[in-house]
């Protein structure tokens, strides 16, 4: 009569401790990813305009040396209205991104960074930010002292920032050069350092810009999830 009474009491005990611990444990699980994810990413909008200007600057810059390699004058044309085109369309993209970042913010995914080197990526996002401005400005500035109206798509007028002057559509293209390899060399700097925060301080900084999730940005996930040693 006790061994029969001990296993009624007994057996209902091993069932709970069995089932309870498992339920929440699978909740917590399918819920950390959708946590991760709005984290760890900038919004829609951000990566669009990031991944448009570069995709707009890398193609200008293309469509300038392939043409100074054309002998054809239509298609050297057709290359440089291609150029002026993407010029204007990183303008006013600029300006946008810069304008999203002053409302809106932008996520810190380096917390941990030390003082100078936070000082120093700002300062090189303001001058990168600085060049995106100026060097479309520029060009635009060499088209009207050439005495040529831009018609931004196709679609709207823009007017002239300067008279027309030929001695100072010269000085202004040599600057509009200068203002490209400076612009040039700060997004190489730009590069490295995107690749040295992913790879050296595996962080999630390169992670956040990516246009699609990959195996690069399931791996930054985990690592910012991770305590830092």
């Amino acid at each position: 009569m006790l061994n029969r009474g001990f296993h009624v009491v007994h057996r209902p005990v091993e069932v709970r401790v069995g089932l309870h611990p498992a339920a929440p444990a699978q909740r917590v699980i399918a819920a950390a990813p959708a946590a991760n994810d709005s984290r760890v990413r900038h919004p829609v909008l951000t990566r669009a305009l990031h991944w448009g200007t570069v995709i707009a600057i890398v193609v200008a810059v293309l469509a300038m040396f392939a043409r100074d390699a054309l002998e054809d004058k239509a298609l050297r044309q057709l290359l440089l209205e291609v150029h002026r085109q993407l010029g204007l369309v990183v303008l006013f993209a600029a300006a946008l991104r810069i304008g999203v970042r002053l409302r809106a913010g932008l996520a810190d995914h380096a917390a941990d960074l030390t003082a100078v080197l936070r000082r120093a990526a700002g300062a090189a996002h303001v001058l990168l930010y600085g060049l995106l401005i100026a060097l479309p400005l520029v060009g635009w500035a060499v088209c009207s002292a050439h005495g040529i109206s831009l018609m931004f798509l196709g679609l709207v007028h823009l007017p002239d920032l300067l008279s027309a002057d030929s001695e100072l559509a010269d000085t202004l293209s040599d600057y509009h050069v200068w203002l490209a390899w400076g612009l040039l060399g700060l997004v190489g700097a730009h590069v490295a350092a995107a690749l040295w925060h992913h790879f050296v301080r595996k962080d999630a900084v390169l992670a956040a810009m990516l246009p699609t999730r990959g195996r690069s940005y399931r791996s930054a996930v985990g690592s910012a999830t991770e305590p830092r040693q």
